[in-house]
């Protein structure tokens, strides 16, 4: 099996504990501290309204990487009984918990100073190596989305708790 090393390009920042980002909804405000050495690779950056953050996943533990299948738990926050969450692979979810833990998120980038980006709705924790960043940018965007109707049942159930549209 091939081994892959990659070096962080810089690291989370937040001014929380990591229960208040595991129980927030719609993420945190929190900065992006990028390293000295490849500031200059965000030259450009300021403008876009969003950013792509790729990050490594750095406390899940052994066991958690051995998980396969999972229910969306944080929906039990939101009232859901764990025997109403279906049980699906972990590739059809955002858990961390997963045999290769990288995060793909994306933020709303507010400003940047030198190789600090300011950014709203992380939902990484303080300490959280970054390992990417790449603009969220239209051709990105996908207009005509489809679901499997497991994940279309739980949405709707989702909007019914909130009161209020998911954009499914």
């Amino acid at each position: 099996m091939m081994e892959i090393v990659i070096k962080p390009i810089g690291v989370v920042r937040v001014d929380v504990d990591d229960d208040i980002v595991r129980s927030s909804l719609d993420g945190v405000s929190g900065r992006i501290e990028i390293f000295e050495e490849y500031s200059d690779g965000l030259e450009g950056i300021d403008g876009f309204s969003n950013i792509i953050v790729l990050a490594y996943l750095h406390k899940v533990s052994e066991e958690q990487r051995r998980v396969l299948k999972v229910k969306h738990k944080r929906l039990i926050r939101l009232g859901f009984s764990i025997d109403e969450l279906p049980e699906v692979g972990v590739f059809c979810t955002d858990s961390p918990h997963r045999p290769v833990p990288i995060a793909l998120t994306i933020v709303k980038l507010l400003g940047r100073k030198e190789n600090i980006l300011y950014v709203e709705n992380l939902d990484l924790y303080d300490g959280t190596p970054v390992l990417d960043i790449k603009p969220y940018t239209s051709d990105r965007v996908i207009k005509d989305l489809k679901f499997p109707e497991w994940y279309s049942r739980l949405m709707k159930k989702v909007e019914e708790k909130l009161g209020r549209e998911t954009n499914l």
